[in-house]
C-alpha cells in the first residue's frame, strides 16, 4: 500500500492546495471573484470531463497503477505554471496562465482516486475495503494538512511563491518513485483479463446503484466543493487572519482531522451499513460548517476540525460503496462514474454557485456557506434511495499486490 498511498498524499495535497492559491491570487496579485470562479470551472472542469476517459483507458489497458503516476506528474507541473504566473506574469498573461495551470492541475486530479481505488479494490476481499480505503485516504489527508502550513513555512526560507515551485518539485521526484514502485502491477479483475470489449463497455458499469450513487455524490460534492473552494478566501477576509502563517495552520487543522475521520468511517463502513454511515458524514458536514459560522476563537476551530472531520471522507465512502454496485471487469470505469462525474462533475458547480452568490462581494461567503449546507444535507437524505447492499465476502480480486 506504500505507493498508492504516496500518490494520494501527493494528489491530495496538491488538489487541495489550489483554494489557497485562488486566495494568494485573489489577496497579493487583485484577481476579483468572477476571474476566480473561472479559474476553479477549468480546475474542476477538466477533473470531470477527463475521468470517464481516465477510467476507461485503465480497465482496457490493465494499467491503472502506472497511469497514477502520470497524474501526479500532471499535477507537479502545474505547480511550477503556476509558479510562473504569479511570478512573472501580468494582465491578460498572467489570466491564461492561470487557467492553464488550473486546467494542467484538474487533469492531473482525474487520476488518482478511480485508479488508486481500483488497485486496492483488486487487492483487498469485500469486508476489509473499506478498512484499506480509510486507511489509504488517511495518507491523502496528511498531505492536505501539511501543504498550507508547509508552504508557509518554505516560505521563510525561499519565498512565498517559491514555495510553489519546491512542491513541484518534491511531485515530480515521488512520480518517478510511484512509477518505479507500481510499473509491474496490473489490475486483474477475477474472471480474469477480459478483452477490452468485453470489460469497458460503458453500459456496463451504469447500475442503478452506480447511478444513484454518482447522483448523491454529484451533489455532495457540489455543496461541500462550494464551501472547501472558498473557504481559505472566507477565512483569510472574513476572519481576518490575511494570507498568512495562521490561515496555513487553520487549514492545517480542519484538513488534519482527517487523518483520523478517514480510517475511523473506513472501519465503520465495514461493520455497518454503509449507507448509513455516508449518510451520518453528509449529514455531520453540513451541521459543522453552519455552526461554524456562527462561533469564534477556540470554538470555530474546534468545529472546523469536526467539519474536516467528517467532510473529507469521501473517498473510503464512495468507492467502497461503488465496489458493491459495480459490475465485474469495469471498475476503474464505475469509480470514475461515481468518482469523476460525480465528485469532480459536482466540484465544477459548486464554486460556480458559490462565485455567483459572492458576485463581486467577499463578505457574501456566509451566506453562499449556508445555501451549500443545505445542499449537503440534501445528499444525507438521498442515501435512502440507494439499493440495499449485499455484502460479497469473496476474496480479493487479484493476489496481493506488493509496493501497493
Amino acid at each position: 500500500m506504500a505507493f498508492t498511498s504516496l500518490g494520494h498524499f501527493i494528489n491530495d495535497g496538491i488538489v487541495f492546495f489550489v483554494p489557497l492559491i485562488a486566495d494568494i491570487f485573489a489577496n497579493q496579485r487583485g484577481v476579483t471573484p468572477l476571474e476566480v470562479t473561472v479559474m476553479f470551472v477549468a480546475f474542476y472542469g477538466s477533473a470531470s470531463i477527463l475521468s470517464a476517459y481516465v477510467g476507461r483507458l485503465a480497465d482496457v489497458t490493465g494499467g491503472a497503477s502506472s497511469l497514477i503516476a502520470v497524474g501526479t506528474t500532471l499535477l507537479s507541473l502545474s505547480m511550477f505554471t503556476y509558479y510562473m504566473a504569479l511570478s512573472y506574469a501580468t494582465g491578460a498573461l498572467l489570466l491564461g496562465l492561470m487557467m492553464g495551470s488550473a486546467f494542467i492541475a484538474g487533469f492531473g486530479s482525474a487520476f488518482y482516486h478511480p485508479l488508486g481505488a481500483s488497485v486496492l479494490q483488486a487487492s483487498f476481499a469485500d469486508a476489509q475495503r473499506g478498512r484499506a480505503l480509510g486507511i489509504n485516504g488517511a495518507f491523502g489527508s496528511i498531505g492536505r494538512a501539511l501543504y498550507p502550513s508547509l508552504f508557509f513555512f518554505v516560505a521563510i526560507f525561499i519565498s512565498t511563491y517559491g514555495s510553489l515551485a519546491f512542491f513541484g518539485a518534491v511531485g515530480m521526484v515521488a512520480s518517478l518513485g510511484i512509477l518505479l514502485g507500481l510499473k509491474s502491477q496490473r489490475v486483474q479483475h477475477e474472471s480474469g483479463l477480459k478483452s477490452a470489449k468485453q470489460t469497458t463497455r460503458a453500459r456496463d458499469a451504469l447500475t442503478s446503484g452506480i447511478i444513484i450513487l454518482t447522483l448523491i455524490s454529484f451533489v455532495r460534492s457540489t455543496a461541500t466543493s462550494g464551501i472547501i473552494s472558498w473557504i481559505p478566501i472566507f477565512i483569510s477576509t472574513q476572519k481576518g487572519l490575511g494570507v498568512t502563517g495562521a490561515l496555513g495552520l487553520t487549514l492545517t487543522v480542519m484538513f488534519a482531522a482527517a487523518t483520523v475521520g478517514q480510517p475511523f468511517f473506513g472501519w465503520l463502513l465495514d461493520r455497518f451499513d454503509r449507507r448509513i454511515i455516508l449518510a451520518v458524514s453528509s449529514a455531520g458536514s453540513g451541521l459543522t460548517i453552519i455552526a461554524y459560522l456562527f462561533t469564534n476563537g477556540l470554538m470555530e476551530l474546534l468545529i472546523l476540525a469536526v467539519f474536516g472531520f467528517f467532510t473529507f471522507t469521501a473517498f473510503p465512502l464512495f468507492l467502497s460503496l461503488a465496489s458493491n454496485y459495480e459490475p465485474e471487469g469495469s471498475s476503474s470505469l464505475g469509480n470514475a462514474l461515481v468518482w469523476g462525474i460525480g465528485a469532480s462533475g459536482g466540484s465544477v458547480i459548486g464554486p460556480l454557485i458559490t462565485g455567483a452568490l459572492v458576485l463581486t462581494n467577499y463578505q457574501r461567503l456566509g451566506y453562499a456557506f449556508e445555501i451549500m449546507a443545505a445542499g449537503v444535507l440534501i445528499s444525507a437524505a438521498g442515501t435512502l434511495f440507494l439499493p440495499r447492499v449485499k455484502t460479497r465476502s469473496r476474496q480479493p480480486a487479484c493476489s496481493r499486490l506488493a509496493g501497493i
